[in-house]
Formats: structure tokens, sequence, C-alpha cells
């Protein structure tokens, strides 16, 4: 009886899962483009923020209770699963053709953090302790690494945005005789209007809702996994990197869903890179700061290092042309399967 109402608890939270994540891609998207946002800047952004507040939340929660392997193990399988069984799909069911700035900027950023959060979770926590650690010092270290990331979005959706209003007002002389009274005070018009500021108002709003849905989802999805699995007598370690780890992307998973069946791939693209940026030098950075994460199992160093290797194995994929094929999401989806049968052996 009781895994029977957890089973109904699940599917109760998948529906806010996919329903609040449908409705927040569709409003994200509106005051992107009210804001003339690029869908990447949309996805790295608004998107991937909203889906990634499970995996912050939880984060935050199992650093204050001190469950330093719960959090490092949930970061590093949701990173992973987002990489290679979400991105993977995707590539096999649409080749992803990407734009350059995301190859140069995202990919590469992505590797560097993977592998900066490998190379600190090798620190000692002091001398007499043989425990790895991220301490505060790596915290505020992959913090810094988390500014830097939003300070180049940043720049380059303002250069984005540069290059469009040049090229927008070179190509119509009339536009751009309207561009220069505007810039000498004369003729001036209002960005927005009183009732485009309500309008906006209001999907901020609805997108607060949204983000508390996909919260309760979350959260329904994995404590009810949590029950069955303890049911079937499967290890913690291994809940806290499969389920768990796979119940924390399932925002992910239902947004990108979203964004395909909408056509906005690059939306999909930049939600998975910005909430694996996130997850990994935002929240992990954030918790470390509140409290240092201890790692009491060695074998998460390798669940680290294989997050470095899914990294530098996309990047390689990019290495001379700007798309993923089939084939590549093939190989993605391989690794993952090949890393889930590594989690379930050792266990």
């Amino acid at each position: 009886m009781n895994v029977f109402f957890a089973i109904l608890l699940m599917v109760a939270g998948l529906f806010l899962l996919i329903k609040g994540s449908d409705l927040f891609v569709d409003l994200g998207t509106k005051i992107g483009k009210k804001f003339k946002m690029s869908e990447v800047l949309i996805g790295l952004t608004i998107v991937s923020i909203g889906t990634s507040l499970p995996e912050l939340l939880l984060s935050l929660s199992a650093s204050f209770n001190g469950n330093s392997d719960f959090l490092i193990g949930n970061i590093i399988g949701t990173n992973i699963f987002n990489m290679c069984c979400i991105l993977g799909i995707i590539c096999l069911t649409n080749p992803l053709k990407l734009l350059r700035e995301t190859i140069r900027k995202d990919m590469n950023m992505s590797l560097i953090s993977s592998t900066a959060l490998f190379v600190l979770l090798m620190d000692i926590v002091d001398s007499g302790s043989s425990h790895n650690a991220v301490t505060r010092t790596d915290g505020i270290i992959l913090l810094l690494f988390f500014l830097i990331f939003i300070y180049y979005t940043l720049y380059e959706f303002g250069e984005y945005l540069r290059n469009r209003r040049e090229k927008k007002y070179k190509d119509d002389k009339e536009k751009q005789i309207r561009y220069k009274k505007d810039a000498k005070g004369e003729d001036n018009k209002k960005v927005f209007s009183i009732k485009d500021i309500r309008i906006i108002l209001k999907d901020v709003f609805l997108m607060l809702l949204c983000i508390i849905a996909i919260y309760i989802g979350a959260e329904l999805v994995v404590s009810n996994a949590v029950v069955i699995a303890r049911v079937f007598k499967v290890s913690e370690t291994f809940i806290s990197i499969a389920i768990i780890a796979v119940g924390t992307s399932l925002p992910e998973i239902s947004t990108s869903i979203a964004a395909i069946k909408k056509n906005r791939i690059n939306i999909a693209i930049g939600n998975l890179i910005g909430s694996n940026m996130l997850n990994t030098l935002f929240v992990i950075g954030t918790s470390a700061l509140i409290n240092p994460i201890k790692v009491n199992t060695p074998s998460l160093v390798i669940d680290a290092a294989v997050f470095v290797l899914v990294c530098l194995v996309l990047r390689l994929f990019t290495r001379k042309k700007p798309e993923i094929t089939a084939m590549e999401g093939f190989t993605l989806l391989s690794i993952y399967a090949c890393y889930m049968v590594f989690v379930l052996y050792r266990h």
C-alpha cells in the first residue's frame, strides 16, 4: 500500500514538473524577447536558473545537515545525466547545429569548471585528516569562476545587441535617422508602455508560481523514488547518484522537451549548459561556503573524473564542426549506460 501511494505521488510530481516547465519556457521566452534576448541567453539564464532550483535547495539542505556525500553525488550525477542522456536523446531526434559562441565559451567553460571541481575535490580538510573536501576557500574559487561565466555571458549579450542595432539602422536609412533623433532626445518614445510593464510583472509572478510547482514536483518525485528504491533494497549512495540525480534533472528534461516541441533547440542546449554551470559552480560553491564539504566516499572522486571525461568528449565532438550528430548522441548515451553499470556494480 505504501509503495502504491508513493507511485501515485511520484506521478503527481511528474505532472507538476512537465506542466510547470512547459509554462516556464513560454513565459521566459516571452519576457526574454521583450528585452530582445537571444534564445541561447534565455536558456543560459532564465530557464537554467529555474530548472536548477531543485538542486540548489536540496544541496543547501544537505549542506546544513552535513550530508556531503549526498550533495556531491547528486550534483555530479545530475550533470552527467544532463550531458549524456538529455543531450544524447536530443541529438538522436534532431542532430544539433551549435552556435560558435556556444562552443567557444560555454563548452570550454563547462570543461574548465568540471576540471576545477575534480581538482578541488582532491583537497585535504587539514593536515590531520584523510578526507578529501571542498573547503570554504574552494567554494570561493568556484563562485569566482561562476562570476566570470556570468560576466562573459552578459558581455556577449551586450555585443550581440550592439551589433544587431548597428546592422538594423545601417540597412534602413529611415530608421537610422529616427535613431539619431532619439539619441539627441528628439521624438523619444517609451521603451515599455504601462500595459507592457503590467504584462511583464504578471508573467514574472506566473514564473514564480511555475518555479514553486517545479520544486514541489521534484520533491514529490525524489522523495517517493527514494521510498520505492528502499523497498527494493537499493543502496543510499546509488540512490544519490542515480535516483535522486535523475529526479532533480526532471525539470531540465521537461523544459528541454517543451523547448524542442516549440522548435527552440537553442533554448534547450543553453538550459542544459547553464544548469550544469549553476550546479557545479554556484550550488557547490555556495554550499561549501556555508559548510565545508567533506568527501567521505572516495569513489565520488571517480565520479567527478567521469564528469570531466564527458565534458572533454563533448568538446572533442565539436572541435572541427559546430554540431553534434546522431551517432555522437548515441555515444553519449552509451557512456551513461556504462557509467550506471559501474555505479551499480560497485555498490
